[in-house]
């Protein structure tokens, strides 16, 4: 009697399974249907995609500004009382023949904040004589690297370019220019068009970035009031 019933709980738990299998396969079978009804991949039991990607396009960034954008040597005049005909302002060195004058001693820096190298020209929307309203009167720069190794040239080699531009600097001598390309004198005259100050700033955070040092001669006659001038830097992709 106790082997019949084992026999049927056996059979009778069979049938269960087979009806339960029977009924998944026809749910899953459904739901297929209805799946690809809808345009959607079947259920399989299987990945269908065994691996995965991550995909992202960095897009290339040009970009050049004036970190220190302002140099301002506030109010004075010419001291002529100490027999001086003209008063020189310098971002270099101590200003000469003034009265009151502020000593300022860092003009202006300009770093390429973007992530793609550089080639950097300058110029100045106003001549010495437009500035400073006469024709004795002088506006002179100066190009230096603010972190070394910010500027090289076309093939790579580092080419400091202090103290003027690369335009004035001579042919590169690798025995006897020890690392710098020979520079002429340490100012030279603005220019109201596009002038190229680096061939190729690097954008790496640890050197890129250039000084520009400026140095004015107010002669004792010049027109009195408040004088202002901008310097327009633009970064070309190189």
């Amino acid at each position: 009697m106790n082997e019949i019933s084992n026999r049927t709980i056996m059979v009778l738990l069979v049938a269960t399974i087979v009806i339960s299998l029977g009924g998944t396969f026809i749910s899953l079978s459904a739901v297929n249907n209805r799946l690809t009804s809808i345009g959607l991949a079947p259920i399989t039991g299987f990945a269908t995609v065994p691996n995965a990607t991550a995909t992202v396009t960095v897009n290339t960034v040009a970009s050049i500004r004036f970190s220190a954008a302002t140099v301002a040597f506030s109010s004075g005049s010419v001291d002529t009382a100490g027999g001086f005909n003209n008063c020189t302002l310098s971002t270099i060195v101590a200003n000469s023949g003034c009265t009151d004058f502020l000593e300022v001693s860092n003009g202006f820096t300009i770093e390429n904040d973007g992530n793609t190298n550089l080639s950097v020209e300058l110029r100045s929307n106003q001549t010495a004589a437009q500035f400073i309203g006469l024709g004795s009167a002088l506006f002179l720069w100066n190009v230096t690297v603010n972190e070394s190794g910010s500027c090289v040239n076309i093939t790579g080699r580092e080419d400091v370019v202090n103290p003027n531009t690369t335009a004035d600097c001579g042919t590169f001598n690798t025995s006897t220019d020890n690392g710098a390309t020979p520079c002429g004198a340490i100012f030279e005259a603005v220019s109201t068009t596009n002038k190229n100050i680096c061939p190729r700033l690097l954008f790496a955070d640890a050197n890129d970035a250039l000084n520009i040092d400026i140095n004015i001669s107010i002669p004792s006659d010049a027109p009195t009031g408040a004088k202002l001038t901008g310097l327009i830097v633009t970064g070309t992709t190189t």
